[in-house]
C-alpha cells in the first residue's frame, strides 16, 4: 500500500507534502470526531438504563455514521465494504434492543475502552508530533530567514547562521519522517482497529444471547467471515507497518544517528525481575541522596554499591510492602516502598523508569503472595485446581462419581447443589431441575418463581443462577448448609391452603405469586415459638430451658460410627422434624440432668437444631470449614451450649445462639420469626450476631448473616468492629471474606487501634498483606488511576486466600 504522505516528499518540504499533509491531518480530525461521537453515545447507552431502548437507537445512529466515514474503504476478501459489515451490525442490533441491559458492561469494555485507547493513545500520539513538527518547521524557517539575512562583512556571523541552519535541517527532516511516520501508521490502523472494536462488540452480542437466538444463528457465518476478513487485514496492517519502519530506519540512519539511553534491565518472561541503578535517600540526619545498584530476588528488595560485590537486604519480605509514588518533594520521579517498620525513599532517571520500577516491585509482591499460596508438588496443585466452587462435588459422589474430568465448574456446583434433600426441585412450586437459586435462603428455584422473587426485592430474596453467574466459595458453603427441604421445614411448618394455595409447576400466575408472597414476606406458615405463658411439650411436661445444637466439622480422622448415630437419635424426643426437639433433662431416673444442673424429672429441655443429627448429608458432605475446627472435635447433645431460661427465648437471642453454634438453619428460623441481624446483646459485651460468629471462625455463619442484611461497621462495647475481631482471632479467611465486601479498615476501636495495627503487632503477616493490598487497592480506586493496576492483584490475591479459608483452612492456621 503506498503511504498517504510520501517520505522522500517530506525531506524536500514541497508544496505537494504540504497539500497531503493537510489532507491527511484534516482526515485525523474527522476520525477522531467521528470516534469521539461513538464514545458519546456508548456511555449515554450505558448511563441511561431505563431510557435504553433510546440510547441503544442513538448508539446505532452513530454507529450509522461510521459506516458513512467507511463508505468508501473495501474489505480485502470478496470485495465487501466496510460500511455495509457496519449497517448490517446496526440491523442486528435493533432487533435485539431489549436484551441489551445485560450487555452494558461488555458494551464499555469492547467500545469505550478501545475506541478512547485509539483517540488517547494512537490520535493524541499522532498530535503530539503534529505540535513538534510546527515548532520545529517554525525553527527551520527562523534559520532560513536568519542565513539569508547574514551580511556577507561579517564571516564570522555567517558561518553561524550556516552551521545552524544545517542543524535545523537535520532535525526537521527527523521530525517530518517521524511525524509522516505517525500518520501514515494511524491512516493504515484505523481501518481494521475501528472494524475489530465492533466486531469484538458483537461477539460480545452472540455471547450473552442465551440458547442460540435465531438472529445470531443468521448472522453467526456473517460474523465468520467478517472476523477472516479482519484478521487478513490486520496482518496485512502488519507488514505495511514493518515496511514503512524498515524504510523510516533507513532515511533515518541516512540523516543522523541517535543514540538511546541506557534502561533498566527487565527481563519479559518474568515481570519481577528488575535490576538497575537507583537514588536512595539515607536514613542519617543529612538525607543525603546516594546512586545504588537494586535488584528484586527470591522475595527481597536489595541493593549494592558500583565497586562492592556483597548485596545489603533493604526489605527482608516482600509481602509485607506497598509502593506508591511521590509528589510532594522537591525532586522528581520519585517513588516510596512502605514497610510495617520503616519507608524508603527511591529515586529513578525518568519518568518511564519510575513507572517500570513500581510495577515490578508490585509484581515482585503479587509473586511472592503466588508462591506463599500455591503448594510446591503436584499433588497440592492438583488440589488447588479442584478447590474451585463446586468442586466438592466429587466428594459427595464417592468413588462411583459420575463427573467427566472436563466438567465445567458449573455443571459441578449444580451438581452438588442438588444432592441436598429436596434440591433437585423447585423449592415453591416442585418443578423439576431448577436452575435459579436464593442465596440468603439457601434453595433452589425455577425460573418462574426466580422472577416472582427477584420481585420481592433483595432483602428479603437474592436470587442468583446456577449456571450463569460467578459464585464465592462462601456462598456455596452457604447453600450446601441449608437445601429445599431444611428451608421448608421452617417456612411451610403449618401450611394452610385457605390463606393461599400451594403453587405447583403449572400453576397460573397469580397462584404462584400469592404462595411465594404468604410463604416468604407475610410468613404465614412459620410456627411460632414457644413463650413465657407457652412453655409446655405436646406431652404436658414443662419446659424449663432451651438451647441449641451447635454444628461442627467432621475430622477427616475422625467420624461418628452409624451405630454411635443411632445411639445419639435414641436420646432425642423429636417433636418438630428437623429445628425442634425436647431433650427429657433425666436418662436414668434420678431427676437430674448433670450437665445442665436443672433437675425435676418432669421438666424437659428445648432444643434447636437436633434433627440435623438425624440427617447424614452434612457428615457425608463435610462441608463446613473453619480456623479453629481443624482439630478432632464431635459435639454430641450434652456439649452444646449452656442452657437459657425460657423467658428468655425471643428470636433475637435464638439468632444470636444460633451464631454462637454456628447453626445455619436455626439461624434462618430465627430470622423466619423476625429476628434482627444486627441486634446487639447488652449482656454478652455488647456483641452482634455477627461478631458472635467470627469468634467461632465459620465462614459460612458469617457469609450467611452478610447475605440477610448484617452490618460490618457495628461495634461491640469496646468499640471493635468484625473486622477488628477477625483479626484479633487470627482469622485470616474472614478477614478476606470482610474486606471483599468494604469492611472499613481505618475504624478504630476504644483504644485506637485499628485492624492494621492489630495485625502488626502481632505479626500476622498474612492478614498484614491483605489489609495492605485492600487499603493500596481502595486508595488507586480514589485516585482515579487509569486502568487501576491494583485490580488484578487485588483480585487474584483475594480469590486465592478465599478459595483455602473455604477448602484448606488448615493452611491457615498460625501456630
Amino acid at each position: 500500500m503506498k503511504p498517504t504522505v510520501d517520505f522522500n516528499e517530506c525531506l524536500k518540504d514541497s508544496p505537494k507534502f504540504r497539500a497531503s499533509l493537510e489532507e491527511a491531518e484534516a482526515d485525523i480530525e474527522m476520525l477522531e470526531a467521528k470516534l469521539e461521537k461513538m464514545v458519546k453515545l456508548c456511555s449515554i447507552m450505558i448511563d441511561t438504563g431505563k431510557h435504553f431502548s433510546l440510547a441503544t437507537k442513538g448508539f446505532i445512529t452513530g454507529m450509522d455514521d461510521l459506516a458513512k466515514y467507511f463508505s468508501s474503504d473495501n474489505l480485502v476478501k470478496d470485495d465487501l465494504k466496510v460500511a455495509e459489515c457496519l449497517k448490517k451490525f446496526s440491523d442486528a442490533l435493533n432487533e435485539i434492543q431489549r436484551y441489551y441491559n445485560i450487555l452494558m458492561d461488555q458494551a464499555h469494555r469492547s467500545v469505550c475502552k478501545n475506541l478512547n485507547t485509539f483517540i488517547k493513545t494512537d490520535i493524541k500520539k499522532v498530535k503530539e508530533a503534529k505540535r513538534h513538527f510546527e515548532k520545529i518547521s517554525d525553527e527551520m524557517d527562523n534559520a532560513l530567514t536568519r542565513n539569508s539575512q547574514a551580511p556577507k562583512s561579517k564571516p564570522s556571523e555567517c558561518e553561524e547562521a550556516n552551521n545552524h541552519l544545517t542543524v535545523m535541517r537535520k532535525c526537521f527532516s527527523h521530525t517530518s519522517l517521524d511525524y509522516v511516520f505517525q500518520i501514515n501508521v494511524l491512516l493504515s490502523k484505523k481501518r481494521f482497529d475501528v472494524l475489530d472494536t465492533m466486531l469484538s462488540f458483537m461477539h460480545a452480542q452472540n455471547t450473552y444471547f442465551h440458547q442460540g437466538d435465531d438472529l445470531f444463528g443468521d448472522l453467526d457465518p456473517y460474523m465468520k467471515s467478517v472476523a477472516a476478513e479482519v484478521e487478513d487485514l490486520s496482518a496485512k496492517a502488519a507488514v505495511e507497518r514493518k515496511e514503512m519502519e524498515e524504510r523510516h530506519t533507513l532515511v533515518q540512519k541516512r540523516e543522523m544517528t541517535i543514540s538511546s539511553p541506557v534502561q533498566p534491565q527487565k527481563q519479559a518472561e518474568d515481570k519481577a525481575r528488575i535490576e538497575g541503578y537507583l537514588f536512595k535517600r539515607t536514613s542519617n540526619a543529612f538525607k543525603s541522596w546516594v546512586r545504588r545498584w537494586f535488584s528484586i530476588q527470591e522475595r527481597k528488595l536489595v541493593y549494592r554499591k558500583r565497586t562492592k560485590d556483597t548485596w545489603t537486604v533493604m526489605e527482608e519480605d516482600l509481602r509485607l510492602c506497598t509502593v506508591k509514588p511521590v509528589y510532594d518533594l522537591d525532586r522528581r520521579f520519585c517513588f516510596e516502598v512502605l514497610s510495617p517498620a520503616r519507608s524508603h525513599m527511591l529515586q529513578a532517571d525518568s519518568e518511564a523508569e519510575c513507572q517500570m520500577w513500581m510495577t515490578a516491585i508490585q509484581d515482585g509482591v503479587n509473586r511472592a503472595y503466588r508462591e506463599t499460596l500455591s503448594g510446591q508438588d503436584t499433588e497440592e496443585e492438583a488440589a488447588n485446581d479442584s478447590s474451585q466452587p463446586g468442586a466438592q462435588a466429587d466428594s459427595v459422589q464417592g468413588d462411583n462419581s459420575t463427573l467427566q474430568p472436563k466438567q465445567t465448574t458449573a455443571q459441578r456446583r449444580m451438581e452438588l447443589l442438588f444432592s441436598l434433600p429436596g434440591n433437585s426441585r423447585c423449592c415453591d412450586c416442585g418443578s423439576a431441575e431448577p436452575r435459579w437459586a436464593s442465596t440468603n435462603l439457601g434453595i433452589t428455584l425455577c425460573i418462574e418463581c426466580s422472577g416472582f422473587h427477584r420481585s420481592l426485592g433483595v432483602h428479603i430474596s437474592k436470587v442468583r443462577s446456577i449456571t450463569l453467574d460467578t459464585w464465592e466459595p462462601e456462598l456455596l458453603k452457604v447453600m450446601t448448609e441449608l437445601g429445599n427441604d431444611v428451608v421448608n421445614k421452617i417456612y411451610e411448618a403449618r401450611v394452610d391452603e385457605s390463606l393461599a394455595t400451594r403453587a405447583t409447576s403449572d400453576c397460573k400466575r397469580s397462584v404462584r405469586e400469592a404462595w411465594i408472597k404468604a410463604k416468604y414476606v407475610q410468613k404465614a406458615f412459620v410456627s411460632k415459638l414457644p413463650g413465657p405463658s407457652d412453655n409446655r411439650s405436646p406431652e404436658g411436661r414443662r419446659i424449663r430451658g432451651w438451647s441449641v445444637c451447635r454444628k461442627t466439622r467432621r475430622s477427616p480422622a475422625r467420624s461418628l460410627s452409624k451405630e454411635t448415630s443411632e445411639s445419639e437419635d435414641d436420646k432425642l424426643d423429636v417433636t418438630s422434624g428437623l429445628l425442634e426437639a425436647v431433650l427429657s433433662v433425666s436418662s436414668d431416673g434420678t431427676g437430674k440432668d448433670n450437665d445442665s444442673g436443672i433437675g425435676g424429672s418432669a421438666n424437659d429441655m428445648l432444643v434447636f437444631g437436633t434433627g440435623l443429627l438425624k440427617s447424614d448429608i452434612n457428615r457425608s458432605l463435610d462441608l463446613e470449614s473453619s480456623e479453629d475446627s481443624c482439630e478432632d472435635e464431635v459435639d454430641d447433645m450434652k456439649s452444646t451450649t449452656s442452657w437459657e431460661d425460657v423467658s428468655k427465648l425471643d428470636p433475637n437471642t435464638l439468632l444470636f445462639k444460633a451464631a454462637q453454634a454456628r447453626n445455619l438453619p436455626v439461624m434462618l428460623e430465627a430470622l423466619a420469626h423476625g429476628a434482627d441481624p444486627n441486634w446487639v446483646n447488652e449482656d454478652d459485651e455488647g456483641k452482634t450476631p455477627l461478631i458472635k460468629a467470627v469468634e467461632t471462625g465459620s465462614l459460612a455463619a458469617c457469609e450467611f448473616l452478610l447475605l440477610n442484611l448484617a452490618k460490618l461497621d457495628r461495634k461491640d462495647k469496646y468499640g471493635q468492629t468484625p473486622l477488628h475481631h477477625a483479626t484479633l482471632l487470627g482469622h485470616t479467611g474472614q478477614v478476606c471474606q470482610f474486606l471483599k465486601r468494604g469492611a472499613n479498615q481505618q475504624a478504630l476501636d476504644n483504644k485506637g487501634r485499628n485492624p492494621l495495627t492489630i495485625a502488626v503487632s502481632t505479626a500476622n503477616a498474612d492478614i498484614v498483606t491483605l489489609l495492605r493490598l485492600a487499603k493500596l487497592n481502595q486508595e488507586m480506586k480514589e485516585s482515579d488511576v487509569l486502568g487501576n493496576p491494583g485490580d488484578d492483584t487485588f483480585n487474584d490475591v483475594f480469590r486465592d486466600f478465599s478459595n483455602m479459608a473455604s477448602n484448606y483452612p488448615e493452611k491457615l492456621v498460625r501456630k
